[in-house]
């Protein structure tokens, strides 16, 4: 640790960061353009300047290229810092449109934050300003506006370091410097969206959220991205029942600050025309405790020729409810996991996507080395013949396996897919957006998503509607409760000792690792 002064006052700071995020851990908060905590240091912006006090007196340095060490004290509030940003932020405005009424980064621009603080507020601009090339089509989700642009070169750092495609460039000199592209180059990445995000203006914007909303309408709920099994962290953004985008949140351990373009779309999902809305029994709507009832009646007929399939899209409280149910009422019943990577060999990447698209594998996984009496999808496969009815809990079951099997097909989930379809009792359960839970995602990183708004239709958190079909079968595993289900879940499966949901925070715990196999001396002992 390194001890440092910032406006007089002294602290212990991790040794080596920069004063922009020391200061920061001190409760100042220095604007900043160019500097982003995962990109390389530019100082080109000079907004960070601060007054660094040494051996030669107070001398303007910035901050975000000054490493914090035994020593070292900075002013973030003299005359002599506020002189240069004002100054800086006249600079930045010569040239600068003004599109702030018909800007779609109004709310959440830089520019605009710091011109209150910071601006000069009386322009002296005599001279017309440099005119740029505006609204280009750059990109599937990606609109460039060059006029907006202050050159922080953030965007170009970005596809220099991250996605390595190097797309974007500094063209020109003087005030005709204009980020662009070669001619016949377009953005093609699965990260593009990344680039909005970090645009401190809006210069860079999102296709798919322009004019949609303002953002001061916008609530933000912390929760994961369920497009595959590395668990992004996520801000779902909504209103009224809405939601209307994915933001990428910051977990330095899982996806630093960014997040792909699969799934940042895959909000579409929660309102679009696939939602499963209502239940179903042989095609006919009903309602969902109508189609439980069903259900029931069917397991009971059924006997020991009923197989469950546990979900690695579903969270880890409606797998445990599912495990619970049956070795509660169903003691007879084989229950089931299907492990694979649904975006084939080839649809990861080196980045943040997997190939496997499902965001609770690893609890699954998990679960049934746990049970100890779960089989996998060998096991399932030889034993369809011999079944006639299979509960399946949000797998697309039908699509891994390639075909429908013989028996009757009973399925909670969440869209239209190729079981939904197949199944003839149907029971929707709430989306991920919509219900509190956990997943384990590929790093063995148990964390949690929680509802931002309320399930569409007639669905139900699966956890609830599982524990409805217990109820009916005789003993329901009591997990309405989400956080009463976790935590006893946790004190039962060895390798979440130590976990409780409260406990989990905003970037998840890692499980407890697995025992390393005995050595031949050791097991001979």
């Amino acid at each position: 640790m390194a001890k440092v002064k910032i406006n007089d006052t002294e602290i212990e700071v991790p040794n080596g960061i920069n004063m922009i995020e020391a200061a920061r851990l001190a409760g100042e908060e220095i604007p900043h353009y160019c500097y982003h905590p995962h990109l390389s240091i530019a100082g080109n912006c000079r907004m960070c300047l601060v007054e660094s006090i040494g051996p030669r007196g107070a001398v303007l340095e910035i901050a975000c290229n000054m490493q914090a060490r035994d020593g070292v004290a900075i002013r973030t509030d003299s005359a002599q810092v506020k002189k240069m940003r004002t100054a800086v932020m006249e600079f930045l405005l010569v040239n600068h449109p003004l599109d702030c009424p018909i800007c779609d980064q109004s709310g959440e621009c830089r520019l605009q934050d710091y011109y209150m603080d910071h601006g000069q507020h009386d322009s002296r601009g005599l001279d017309p300003k440099v005119s740029k090339h505006k609204r280009q089509d750059i990109g599937d989700l990606i609109v460039l506006d060059a006029e907006r642009c202050v050159q922080c070169s953030r965007c170009v750092r970005f596809g220099d370091e991250v996605t390595g495609t190097g797309e974007l460039r500094l063209m020109n000199r003087g005030d005709h410097t204009e980020i662009g592209m070669f001619p016949g180059d377009r953005l093609s990445h699965n990260y593009q969206g990344n680039l909005a995000d970090i645009c401190p203006v809006g210069a860079l914007t999102n296709k798919d959220f322009r004019f949609q909303r303002r953002v001061w309408y916008l609530r933000e709920t912390d929760s994961v991205c369920t497009g595959c099994a590395t668990g992004c962290n996520t801000h779902v953004c909504h209103q009224e029942g809405e939601v209307f985008r994915y933001l990428p949140r910051r977990n330095d351990e899982v996806n630093r600050s960014w997040m792909c373009d699969t799934g940042r779309m895959s909000y579409t999902e929660i309102a679009g025309m696939s939602r499963l809305l209502t239940a179903s029994v042989a095609g006919k709507t009903v309602e969902p405790e109508a189609a439980t009832d069903e259900l029931a009646k069917r397991i009971r007929a059924a006997g020991g020729n009923v197989a469950f399939v546990l979900g690695t899209r579903a969270t880890n409280e409606a797998n445990w409810a599912l495990l619970q149910t049956v070795r509660s009422n169903v003691p007879n019943a084989q229950v089931y996991w299907v492990d694979g990577n649904d975006g084939g060999p080839a649809a990861g990447d080196k980045l943040l996507l997997s190939a496997d698209r499902n965001p609770n594998t690893a609890g699954v996984r998990l679960l049934a080395a746990h049970d100890g009496k779960v089989g996998d999808r060998d096991a399932l496969v030889a034993a369809l013949d011999s079944l006639s009815l299979v509960v399946v809990l949000e797998d697309d079951l039908v699509a891994r396996l390639g075909a429908a099997p013989k028996a009757a097909i009973a399925y909670f989930g969440t869209t239209r897919n190729t079981t939904a379809k197949a199944a003839s009792i149907v029971i929707p359960v709430a989306h991920a957006v919509e219900m509190d839970g956990s997943y384990v995602n590929r790093q063995d990183r148990v964390q949690r998503i929680r509802r931002a708004v309320n399930p569409a239709g007639e669905s139900a958190p699966a956890y609830v509607a599982v524990d409805r079909l217990g109820a009916r079968l005789g003993k329901a595993p009591g997990t309405q409760m989400v956080a009463a289900t976790f935590n006893g879940m946790a004190r039962t499966v060895t390798r979440m000792k130590g976990l409780d949901f409260k406990g989990l925070g905003k970037g998840g715990r890692l499980l407890v690792p697995e025992p390393k196999p005995a050595t031949g001396a050791e097991a001979s002992t």
